[in-house]
C-alpha cells in the first residue's frame, strides 16, 4: 500500500461541514501537486441514495457513471474539480448487500460473518483500492461519532491505522459553541465527542473548530489541552458567506502544510492564486448588478434539495459578472390559478427554472409558470421534468391539445395525447434502485442558442436521471410552431435539448440531462451562463420600461 490517508469525522451534531473540509482540504493539497481521492461512507442502510426523499435527505447527487449518491459528492466534484463516480461512496447498505451475497455464493463456508473482521475488511479493501499510485485519499464518515450506526466504521479506522500509523491521519470537525445566555464559549460537548472517539481507540490529529464568530487564543489553546491534540494542529473554522471561501480559509490558516509535514510531503507552492481572485471576484462584487432568479420546485427544504441548481447559479455568475438572488416558488401554491394572479409572484424576476421531479404533485403549477415565462418573455431554463412540462404547456396552449400529458401522470391508454412518454425499455420496470436512464450520455446538437453557449461544439455530454422523454411522434407539430429539437443523443435518437426560435422568444431553452450535476466553480454550466446573460438583458429592457 502506498496511499496516504485522512479520515474526516464530526462530533457534536451533524452539519458540521464535514463534507466542505474533506473537499477544501483535497483541493488545497491538489494544487500542490498530490493526486487526490475522496470517499463518503454512509452509515445509512439505503444501497443508494436514488430512492431517497429529497426532504429529508437533500438532493440525489448523480454521477457520470450513473452512481446515485449522497449531495456530499456533488460537494467534492464542485470544490475539488474531481470527478467522482461510484467508488467514490460506501453505504453500510452497500456493505452488507456485498457481503451476503458473498455468503450466499458460498465464500465464507465455515465462517460466521461478523462485523469483525468482514464488514471492517470490506471497507479496508475500498479505502486500499482507491490508495494506489501514491495518491491521497480523503474519507468522510457520514453522521456523528457516537452514532450506533457507523459504529463498525470507526472500528475499522481504527484497526487500518493501527496497522499504518505513519499513513493514516484523522482529523475531527466540530462546533465551538457560544451561549449567547451567558455570553461565553463552550467547549464540553467538543471534547466529549473526543471522548467519544476515544473510546473507539482512535485519537485525533486534528480539530477544525466550527464557529461563527472569532475564537479568542485561550479558547484554542484550552480544547488543545484537553482534547490531546497538539495545539499547533488545532484550527479555527469560521463560518462563511460562501463555501468556496473554505479552502482559503484553511490554506492561511497553513492546515495544507501540517498534513504535508505529517505524511512527509514535499513543500510544494500551492498553486491558488487564480481560485483565490474567483473567490474574491464573487464575494467582494458589490457592484455586480443583481439578477433575480425564480426557481419553481416541489420540495421545502430548496436549499439542499435543489443543492447543485443552487451552486451552478453561484458558479454563471462569477462568470457573467452578476450577484443572483435566488425567489424559491412552491410550485404547489400555484395551483389552481390563472395568469393574472400569478403576476405579482413573478413581477420582480428576471429568469425562471423549472427543475427536476418526480409523480404529478406540483406539475400543473410548473406548467402555470411555464406559460407565463413563454408568454411574458421571461428567460426560461427548463430541467428535465422542466423540459416535459414546457412541452406538454407548449402543446396544450399553443397546439390546443387539451389532452398532452404525460404517461408519468396518467397511466390510462388511448385516453390522453402522451407529448411525453417512456424511454424504451422503462415501460415495465417494477423495481425502482438505480433503474432509470442514469449517468452521462452524448448529445448531437443543432445550430442554435444552445449549440452557441456550448461554444459551437457539436458534440457534447450531460448526465441523466429519468424515465420518460419527449415523444418523437409529436415533435413534427412542435417544431412547425417553432419549438425546435436542437440535441439528441446518437445512439437512440432521443430528444435531449429543445428550445422556441428567437423571434418568439429571447431565451426558452430546456434540456433533458442535468447540466448542473455538472457544473463547477471553475467551470461554469453553459446553459445557467445563458440564463443569467439573457436574465440581465432581461432587467435593462424591464427598468428601461418602467424609466
Amino acid at each position: 500500500m502506498t496511499g496516504k490517508f485522512i479520515v474526516v469525522v464530526g462530533g457534536v451534531y451533524s452539519g458540521t461541514g464535514k463534507g466542505i473540509s474533506a473537499a477544501s482540504i483535497g483541493l488545497l493539497l491538489k494544487m500542490r501537486g498530490s493526486n487526490v481521492e475522496l470517499i463518503k461512507l454512509d452509515p445509512y442502510l439505503n444501497v443508494n441514495a436514488g430512492t431517497m426523499n429529497p426532504r429529508q435527505h437533500g438532493e440525489v447527487f448523480l454521477c457520470d457513471d450513473g452512481s446515485e449518491t449522497d449531495l456530499d459528492l456533488g460537494h467534492y466534484e464542485r470544490i475539488t474539480d474531481i470527478t467522482m463516480s461510484g467508488k467514490n461512496i460506501f453505504t453500510s447498505g452497500t456493505l452488507y448487500k456485498e457481503l451476503l451475497s458473498e455468503e450466499e455464493q458460498g465464500q465464507y463456508l465455515g465462517e460466521t460473518v461478523q462485523v469483525i473482521p468482514h464488514v471492517t475488511g470490506k471497507v479496508h479493501e475500498r479505502l486500499k483500492a482507491l490508495g494506489t499510485n501514491d495518491n491521497i485519499v480523503i474519507a468522510e464518515i457520514g453522521g456523528t461519532v457516537g452514532d450506533i450506526e457507523s459504529s463498525g466504521f470507526y472500528e475499522a479506522i481504527r484497526q487500518f491505522k493501527q496497522a499504518n500509523p505513519d499513513n493514516v491521519m484523522v482529523i475531527m470537525v466540530a462546533p465551538v459553541i457560544w451561549n449567547a445566555t451567558v455570553k461565553e464559549f463552550k467547549t464540553k460537548p467538543l471534547q466529549n465527542s473526543v471522548k467519544t472517539l476515544l473510546m473507539h481507540g482512535i485519537q485525533p490529529e486534528m480539530l477544525l473548530c466550527r464557529t461563527d464568530r472569532e475564537l479568542p487564543k485561550q479558547i484554542l489553546d484550552k480544547v488543545a489541552r484537553l482534547t490531546n491534540v497538539s495545539r499547533e494542529a488545532v484550527f479555527e473554522a469560521p463560518d462563511v458567506s460562501s463555501i468556496y471561501q473554505v479552502p482559503i480559509e484553511f490554506y492561511d490558516r497553513h492546515v495544507d502544510d501540517l498534513i504535508a509535514d505529517k505524511f512527509h510531503l514535499p513543500r510544494k507552492g500551492v498553486k491558488i492564486h487564480k481560485y483565490r481572485k474567483l473567490v474574491e471576484a464573487y464575494i467582494e462584487g458589490e457592484d455586480y448588478p443583481d439578477t433575480n432568479i425564480a426557481i419553481v420546485g416541489k420540495y421545502d427544504n430548496c436549499d439542499e434539495a435543489y443543492q447543485s441548481l443552487k451552486e451552478a447559479l453561484v458558479h454563471a455568475s462569477v462568470d457573467c459578472e452578476t450577484k443572483v438572488k435566488i425567489t424559491w416558488i412552491n410550485a404547489e401554491e400555484l395551483e389552481g390559478k390563472d395568469l393574472r394572479s400569478v403576476r405579482h409572484i413573478f413581477k420582480d424576476v428576471n429568469g425562471v427554472i423549472v427543475p427536476g421531479g418526480f409523480d404529478s404533485r406540483g406539475v400543473e403549477g410548473k406548467t402555470l409558470a411555464i406559460r407565463y415565462c413563454r408568454e411574458k418573455k421571461i428567460p426560461f431554463l427548463g430541467i428535465c421534468l422542466g423540459l416535459q412540462c414546457a412541452v406538454i404547456e407548449f402543446a396544450q396552449n399553443v397546439l390546443g391539445w387539451d389532452d398532452a400529458t404525460s404517461r408519468e401522470f396518467s397511466k390510462k391508454k388511448d385516453s390522453h395525447r402522451y407529448v411525453i412518454d417512456y424511454v424504451d425499455g422503462q415501460e415495465n420496470i417494477d423495481h425502482k434502485s438505480g433503474t432509470m436512464r442514469l449517468g452521462s450520455y452524448d448529445c448531437i446538437l443543432e445550430k442554435g442558442i444552445i449549440r452557441s453557449l456550448y461554444g459551437n461544439k457539436k458534440n457534447i455530454s450531460e448526465r441523466h436521471r429519468h424515465r420518460y422523454e419527449v415523444n418523437g411522434d409529436y415533435v413534427c407539430k412542435l417544431e412547425k410552431k417553432g419549438f425546435r429539437v436542437v440535441g439528441r443523443t446518437p445512439e437512440s435518437n432521443l430528444v435531449e435539448m429543445m428550445e422556441l426560435d428567437p423571434e418568439i422568444h429571447p431565451y426558452f431553452v430546456g434540456t433533458q440531462a442535468h447540466p448542473e450535476f455538472k457544473s463547477r466553480f471553475q467551470n461554469p454550466a453553459p446553459l445557467f451562463v445563458g440564463l443569467l446573460n439573457a436574465a440581465k438583458d432581461h432587467y435593462v429592457a424591464s427598468t428601461t420600461k418602467s424609466g
